[in-house]
């Protein structure tokens, strides 16, 4: 694989990881483990005021647009180029 496939697929997981963790640390901080493993007349908290929503929020719409740049090459590359590279990844 190029430098840039590779960037993008080590960017894909440093994300994924990232999003991982503020996910723990927005449930920890804000209380909403018993909502999110289904105690009984638990509601979910406002999570405007955690402080890992940001990079959570910011994490998810990055892996968003790697997600679809990351398509779109595969698109390019069957398509475009016709080089096999679909074929090879599965």
């Amino acid at each position: 694989p190029s430098g840039l496939s590779r960037g993008v697929h080590v960017t894909l997981l440093v994300i994924v990881l990232g999003m991982v963790a503020s996910g723990i640390g927005m449930m920890i901080l804000s209380g909403a483990g018993p909502a999110v493993f289904g105690a009984p007349g638990a509601v979910m908290p406002d999570f405007h005021e955690v402080l890992p929503r940001r990079p959570h929020g910011l994490g998810a719409r990055l892996m968003i647009a790697l997600l679809a740049v990351h398509a779109g090459a595969a698109l390019y590359h069957h398509f475009v180029r016709r080089d096999e590279t679909l074929k090879r990844m599965w």
